[in-house]
């Protein structure tokens, strides 16, 4: 009987069949995928960030000294409304400013993980006066030094980079009504810094260093708002404070280095889409 059904039902029609049998559990099988939480989020933007004076130790083959103090603060780039579409949105050029990478996971209804690629830019204030010790050349160094461009340039612009695994806890609040939804959280991460340093002595021959080097470790605690903008585009807003120690800093290419440790505010606001 089933041969016979099978043998009077033309080609095309048993394949409108099978087609239309497809397309309906497809159908079925994406409201269905509609109606899950999006459990996977990233996200794109940028930060400022301030740092605290730091006592920065420098070491190699004829030169031991330290200096007292050093204030530094971030480059983020020009800000303009020529600049945002040329370096900001430009592919080619988006990773120049200082910028925030994210990859989150919503574990569960209030508590999410994220991978974080912070890329800061730390700049040594240039005609500083700080307390110096030690030797150079063999020459004791005591009192204080003025940092000249053309003495000493310590910069991590390509950049400080902190790639960090985060935890985040929740809580939705209704401040904006609709059915705009937002959320309040709060979060903790721990990682590795991994700079780029830019590093001249104007009284030591020395090549630059142009490699990335895993120099040291960050801890950090924040919080922030997000806000849905557009089904799951989200706008989020981040304040975190964290400490960076770096004891094995890469400052020349003949292996020169330098430690330093120091405490940072940032603050940034990324655009994210939730899949």
């Amino acid at each position: 009987m089933i041969n016979s059904t099978i043998r009077q039902t033309s080609l095309p029609r048993l394949a409108v069949m099978v087609l239309v049998t497809f397309f309906l559990q497809a159908g079925v099988q994406a409201q269905e995928d509609a109606a899950k939480p999006k459990k996977w989020s990233v996200s794109w933007g940028w930060n400022r960030a301030a740092f605290s004076n730091s006592d920065i130790h420098f070491w190699g083959s004829n030169h031991d000294f330290t200096l007292k103090g050093v204030q530094a603060a971030d480059r983020p780039g020009e800000v303009s409304l020529a600049s945002f579409f040329d370096t900001y949105v430009n592919p080619m050029n988006m990773t120049l400013p200082q910028t925030n990478l994210r990859v989150g996971y919503q574990y569960s209804s209030d508590i999410a993980l994220a991978l974080n690629l912070d890329h800061m830019k730390y700049v040594m204030a240039q005609d500083q006066i700080a307390p110096i010790s030690g030797t150079i050349l063999g020459v004791t160094q005591s009192g204080t030094k003025v940092l000249a461009d053309n003495w000493l340039t310590y910069e991590h612009t390509d950049g400080l980079n902190i790639l960090s695994l985060e935890i985040e806890k929740q809580r939705p609040v209704d401040w904006f009504g609709g059915d705009r939804r937002a959320k309040l959280f709060a979060l903790a991460g721990l990682g590795v810094v991994i700079p780029k340093s830019n590093v001249k002595m104007g009284l030591i021959d020395q090549a630059r260093n142009d490699e990335f080097h895993l120099a040291g470790y960050s801890l950090h605690a924040g919080a922030g708002l997000e806000i849905d903008l557009y089904k799951e585009l989200f706008l989020r807003a981040t304040y975190k404070l964290g400490y960076v120690n770096l004891p094995d800093v890469l400052t020349s290419a003949r292996g020169d280095k330098a430690a330093q440790s120091f405490m940072y505010n940032e603050l940034m606001a990324v655009l994210g889409w939730r899949f």
